[in-house]
């Protein structure tokens, strides 16, 4: 069976740089621990009055079209992925889908659409079911958008938080950033998606939950992070021993890895987890120092920085590895050979 690949990506963070320490400097309460340091986060990017989840969507979308050897009418479906659904400032919208919103203003006219949320694995997830309906034969090709105007969750914890210990200093972690990707069929077996495998473990699914805040108006996340790490690093070798049995591959066929964008001292320790059983390991690619956490793009946030700045090896074979709440575990192993930003 012909691979499916991502023929195009686009990215688009917000102009507005805002760093670690002077998120620390508007709280009533400074954390028992350098968050910076214990993070790696210096900076992140926030939207501006005028930015919401559509406006920079439609950025990302936009930007991946301008490098896309397809127009929007060539467009078989369009699926939107983000956590945040934020059109009008801070209206947040159900219905109708915001890939509705999205494929009009880009005027995807034969496009389908609809909207999934898989927390911070939305992109991959969605990256998995376009390749699922490409290889079923249901469409030819189609665009994934992801929206993360995220930072609102960061605004509700600095306005909250009143101990030195919270369960949401997480959220002071997150950024705003948009990404897009068009899939369509590889004109070689040379490039493409060599498999996407997810697994759910929902026995831990408390650990992190978004909600409305119960103090103010706005939106909230509650995370239990130290065993939310705990249970992802110490499952990451188990999972990805049973991936390379399954495909037959191991490490060596790998010369970069993209883990979630969580922490540097998360990324870290599983990697040095996974040494333990997998040697040698490939280049771990982030970016999370610049922009923190952007939830369900970091991925692609880091794809694109690495291809923009041609820091890719030709024919690059890369994993991206997720982990999000649920706790959603995947994984994408891919070669990139005319990907290009």
């Amino acid at each position: 069976m012909k691979k499916n690949r991502f023929e195009s990506i686009g990215v688009y963070t917000p102009s507005n740089v805002v760093s670690t320490q002077e998120l620390i400097g508007k709280m009533k309460v400074a954390p028992l621990f350098d968050l910076e340091k214990l993070t790696g986060i210096k900076n992140r990017r926030y939207r501006s009055k005028d930015e919401d989840s559509f406006s920079i969507a439609l950025a990302a979308a936009k930007d991946c079209l301008k490098r896309s050897s397809y127009k929007a009418s060539d467009i078989d479906i369009v699926i939107y992925t983000s956590i945040t659904k934020f059109i009008n400032g801070f209206k947040y919208v159900f219905e109708p889908s915001f890939s509705s919103y999205l494929r009009n203003e880009i005027a995807a006219v034969n496009a389908m659409n609809f909207d999934i949320m898989n927390a911070c694995a939305g992109m991959l997830t969605g990256a998995y079911i376009l390749d699922s309906m490409m290889k079923a034969g249901l469409v030819k090709n189609g665009m994934v958008i992801s929206g993360e105007c995220i930072t609102p969750i960061a605004d509700t914890a600095i306005r909250e938080i009143s101990e030195p210990i919270d369960e949401q200093f997480a959220s002071l972690t997150v950024g705003d950033a948009a990404a897009a990707f068009i899939m369509d069929h590889s004109p070689d077996n040379e490039e493409g998606i060599d498999f996407i495998e997810f697994i759910t473990l929902a026995e831990y699914s408390h650990f992190c939950f978004g909600m409305p805040s119960a103090k103010h108006e706005g939106v909230a996340m509650y995370t239990k992070a130290i065993e939310l790490h705990s249970v992802g690093i110490k499952s990451l070798p188990v999972l990805v021993g049973d991936l390379f049995k399954k495909y037959k591959i191991s490490t060596v066929d790998f010369d970069y890895a993209i883990p979630h964008q969580t922490s540097m001292r998360a990324i870290q320790t599983g990697m040095k987890t996974c040494s333990e059983y997998f040697n040698p390991l490939p280049e771990i690619l982030y970016v999370i120092q610049d922009f923190g956490n952007t939830a369900s793009t970091s991925h692609f946030v880091v794809l694109y920085k690495h291809l923009k700045e041609k820091k890719l090896k030709k024919n690059a074979r890369v994993m991206l590895l997720s982990q999000a709440s649920g706790i959603v575990m995947g994984f994408l192993g891919m070669t990139i050979k005319s990907l290009e930003v």
